[in-house]
């Protein structure tokens, strides 16, 4: 389903996204009913289809208007004053910070990026969730490209890629870690120190000028935390989704 283009339908999607995410909050991904979406945003089901062609289209939406990449540009724009070595480790602290807030996003990620779920959304939606996926990537990536070209890390396109990956695939295993809540405090210690830590092990595995630092992520965390709280990163609609999908790369965000 295409997104909406008015702003009378901006709205309208909004009221919906709004109500399915009460309504998995209440009732979990699974148990949550497409057909009841309608009933309990005050709209007929004509309306509700007009704008998601399934409970497929509602998710990933509700993950795409929540995703880290619709709120970074604003943070940076907010603290322009980021050191690359801080640019560098953004995406994965703002991630952190925007689970600790909505577990929900943390849920509807782990569901939408798998291939069994994504394959049964609306064209126009997986397209759109594909872009946001490697914008989230480019996210990363670009960052240690400019620490690269500002002489702050040394590294060859091997060792970007690797490092890349490292920073997403950690991400990705602490995230649902976490979520999960299986694994006892024996295995897994769930804080921000720990995060740091291995944050840090990974990043100054290579040569960067000055290393990445614990305090340095701390300070970040914080406030990344006040500008969730009480700043432009409190948005989460279908207008800051529909900006974010207008980018290509971080890049052009920033």
């Amino acid at each position: 389903m295409i997104c909406p283009a008015s702003n009378i339908d901006i709205i309208r999607c909004n009221q919906i996204l709004n109500q399915a995410e009460i309504s998995i909050k209440n009732q979990g991904v699974v148990s949550f009913r497409f057909a009841q979406i309608a009933k309990d945003s005050g709209c007929s089901t004509n309306t509700l289809y007009k704008y998601f062609e399934s409970k497929e289209d509602i998710l990933v939406c509700l993950f795409l208007r929540n995703t880290a990449s619709t709120r970074i540009p604003d943070f940076i724009k907010e603290n322009p004053q980021l050191s690359i070595n801080e640019r560098a480790v953004l995406s994965l602290l703002f991630t952190f910070e925007l689970i600790k807030r909505s577990p929900i996003f943390n849920i509807l990620r782990l569901v939408s990026i798998n291939s069994m779920f994504w394959q049964l959304a609306s064209p126009d939606k997986i397209s759109i969730l594909k872009n946001r996926v490697n914008l989230f990537w480019s996210c990363i990536r670009n960052p240690l490209d400019d620490a690269v070209a500002a002489g702050k890390l040394s590294a060859n396109e091997l060792e970007l890629k690797e490092l890349t990956q490292e920073m997403y695939f950690f991400l990705a295993g602490a995230t649902s870690s976490y979520q999960s809540g299986l694994m006892e405090d024996c295995y897994l210690t769930a804080d921000d120190a720990t995060c740091f830590r291995h944050i840090s092990r990974i990043m100054n595995r290579y040569n960067w000028n000055q290393p990445i630092t614990q305090e340095m992520m701390e300070s970040l965390a914080m406030r990344i935390s006040q500008f969730l709280d009480y700043g432009q990163g409190k948005n989460r609609t279908c207008e800051t989704c529909l900006a974010t999908g207008k980018s290509q790369n971080c890049k052009s965000m920033q």
